[in-house]
């Protein structure tokens, strides 16, 4: 499970937040993470919550918001969601669109800091 080391290094950098902030805890964690990153949501919100454990966020929620697959098809020459199914095609024309442009992030985006 390749989540524990995931939640291992958010807590390095929420920890990082903290001590830069002068925060004596951290009541939340915000990510954005897409759905083709690979990351399995139950996993990771189970990692995180014995990761934190001794942490400055050991009562830290973690909130996660899905990011969508886009896509850029090149015959079309503007950014799309792909077709349904897992096949990267443009839903707008049908052509192969391998240029991944959101889907694949794994992203801190905020961290609630205690003062």
């Amino acid at each position: 499970m390749h989540e524990l080391s995931v939640a291992m290094s958010l807590l390095d950098e929420v920890g990082n937040v903290a001590t830069r902030e002068g925060a004596t805890s951290v009541a939340g964690v915000r990510l954005k993470i897409g759905r083709m990153s690979g990351i399995a949501h139950d996993a990771l919100l189970f990692a995180w919550a014995l990761a934190r454990a001794d942490t400055v966020a050991s009562s830290a929620e973690l909130h996660i918001e899905d990011v969508d697959v886009i896509v850029f098809c090149p015959n079309c020459e503007q950014e799309r969601t792909p077709i349904q199914g897992g096949i990267l095609l443009c839903s707008v024309c049908g052509a192969s669109t391998p240029k991944v442009v959101h889907g694949r992030e794994l992203q801190l985006v905020g961290v609630e800091v205690v003062s």
